[in-house]
């Protein structure tokens, strides 16, 4: 039954992720309860690789879209490295903005070559295509990224398959289940939620609109402070 819109498999994805954070950021010394909230945790990142490739074709701008992820992944930075490294500077992992930023300019620049090489010159796009996907995974694995280069990953296999629904699932459940493996294999559950996508946005508020932006750190940044209040 496609019942879900867009606003509502962004609410799912929030409601996931701030349980992980929740998890990770007030217990981690209750290993049983973070491993709980850890399981529902995983939903969120597929279902945030499936909005990028939403937005891409949903966009008026693809280019205001990346800025406004890349704005949004420096926002983040200071709140996520209070959360998850204690100090204002933490090199060893990106928040998920920079991830989800790489993928959509990836995918952005393949619709790019497709739209002038792929009718000239078949061989040149597909050799375009994956070259630029190789350089947004490497790109992701060495700047430390959430979920590195499987993020990268995620977001081109739900673009390149968005018209072969079984093969999509699939390859999905291969990414989360096989390769990355462990308490990541729950986030195939993900699929769930975006098989009943109805192709309809919902509501159109800007204030929906910025709310869905601005959630990621404030909500780390509560967190933070809820932790050096309670710890």
């Amino acid at each position: 039954m496609k019942c879900i819109s867009t606003n509502k498999l962004k609410f799912i994805a929030l409601i996931s992720m701030t349980l992980d954070h929740i998890g990770a950021v007030l217990l981690p010394q209750n290993l049983f309860i973070t491993t709980i909230l850890k399981i529902f945790g995983r939903i969120a990142m597929p279902i945030f690789c499936y909005l990028i490739v939403i937005g891409l074709f949903n966009t008026r701008n693809c280019v205001k879209y990346l800025a406004r992820l890349l704005l949004f992944a420096i926002i983040s930075e200071i709140p996520f490295n209070l959360c998850f490294g204690s100090s204002i500077i933490y090199v060893r992992k990106q928040n998920v903005f920079f991830s989800l930023f790489i993928g959509l300019l990836v995918i952005f620049l393949i619709e790019k070559d497709k739209m002038y090489f792929l009718s000239e010159n078949p061989f040149i796009s597909n050799i375009i295509e994956y070259l630029l996907l190789i350089i947004g995974c490497v790109t992701a694995y060495y700047i430390k990224c959430d979920y590195t280069y499987f993020g990268i990953v995620m977001i081109y296999l739900f673009y390149t398959l968005r018209f072969y629904g079984i093969l999509s699932i699939v390859s999905q459940i291969i990414i989360n289940v096989i390769f990355m493996g462990g308490i990541q294999g729950f986030a195939s559950f993900a699929l769930i939620p975006i098989c009943m996508y109805n192709g309809e946005k919902g509501s159109e508020s800007q204030l929906l609109k910025w709310l869905f932006y601005t959630y990621y750190p404030v909500h780390l940044t509560i967190l933070y402070l809820i932790k050096i209040i309670i710890m």
